[in-house]
């Protein structure tokens, strides 16, 4: 063996090593959380229910967050500054930011291509566009009054966005961003107050929370009509879907509760006792634990799925926490 190649093979060791740690530390179970007032992202280690960082940003009133598909950024809407803040997962620190935004961004879509990067801006009544490669905005796009949910079909081509004033949903080309649509084409009389979106993993129905009526509407992709409508909530605002599919959670504004409703019969089960206001829910990639963040609250359950119990509450997370996001 040469002396070039007995470098080569520790070298190449090294490297094999250095890539396990970093996948190693990527794949770690943490959860991200916004916090309007006192801003700052909390990352929280799952595995042990601490707050590993707090990590600070200068723009106020932090609103939605998103990470990118392969857990290396997480997005974070300013709502005050009209800037969206890029943190590393790997150094919890700002990385980037993005201006030029619309007024009040308050929610994030990420492409499952993680190529793009959709804002909903309230209070301008449009959608920014960020390319995640150049930091930038490139586009922005007109939508319906005061856009507050936005969700990406799971083949990527589509973005929806509920218009909270506008009872309807505005269907954006992800190709084009283009607005080519308003769903539903059967809607319901007075206004609902669409909120939170979520997608079902056969990519073929998205569930919208409406905050106004106290319902969940199960909207077929297809035809862009409500195929069965879900009633009983109160003040629905932020919906999520375990990753088989099988049971959509639905956080209960008015109610400090969540309810689980199987995708299937659409019956509900028992409401979850959680604390003051709940905003957002998450569901972790395996499907066990769904992730609550309670604004009035502070604080952030965690909620077993299995048995449909509060397993843990962690306390003081933040102040006005109103955004969850988990990776793995």
């Amino acid at each position: 063996m040469s002396f070039l190649n007995s470098i080569r093979m520790p070298s190449f060791k090294v490297l094999v090593l250095a890539f396990v740690i970093a996948a190693v530390a990527l794949a770690q179970p943490y959860a991200y959380v916004s916090n309007t007032m006192g801003n700052t992202v909390s990352v929280v280690n799952r595995a042990n229910n601490t707050i590993k960082a707090n990590i600070s940003i200068s723009g106020a009133g932090l609103t939605g967050l998103a990470i990118t598909p392969n857990g290396s950024y997480v997005y974070v809407a300013e709502q005050s500054a009209a800037k969206v803040a890029v943190i590393s997962t790997a150094t919890n620190t700002v990385y980037k930011t993005v201006s030029g935004l619309g007024q009040s961004p308050v929610q994030i879509a990420i492409t499952p291509d993680g190529n793009t990067a959709y804002v909903a801006n309230q209070n301008s009544d449009s959608i920014s566009v960020i390319s995640t490669s150049s930091y930038s905005v490139i586009k922005t796009i007109d939508v319906g009054h005061k856009p507050v949910g936005i969700a990406v079909t799971r083949d990527g081509s589509r973005l929806l966005v509920s218009n909270l004033l506008s009872n309807n949903i505005s269907v954006i080309s992800t190709s084009s961003n283009s607005v080519t649509d308003t769903w539903p084409k059967n809607p319901q009389q007075g206004n609902q107050g669409q909120n939170g979106i979520a997608m079902h993993p056969n990519g073929t129905i998205a569930y919208v929370a409406n905050q106004y009526a106290n319902t969940v509407s199960v909207l077929n992709l297809s035809t862009g009509s409500i195929q069965n409508t879900i009633t009983g909530f109160y003040a629905p605002n932020s919906v999520a879907v375990t990753p088989n599919g099988s049971t959509l959670y639905v956080t209960n504004g008015n109610n400090a509760s969540v309810v689980a409703v199987n995708t299937t019969s659409l019956v509900k089960a028992a409401p979850i006792p959680v604390q003051s206001l709940p905003v957002s829910v998450a569901i972790s990639s395996d499907g066990s634990t769904a992730y609550v963040a309670n604004a009035y609250g502070y604080s952030l359950s965690e909620i077993n799925t299995s048995n449909n119990t509060v397993k843990y509450t962690l306390a003081r997370v933040g102040i006005y926490p109103f955004s969850v996001c988990v990776y793995h």
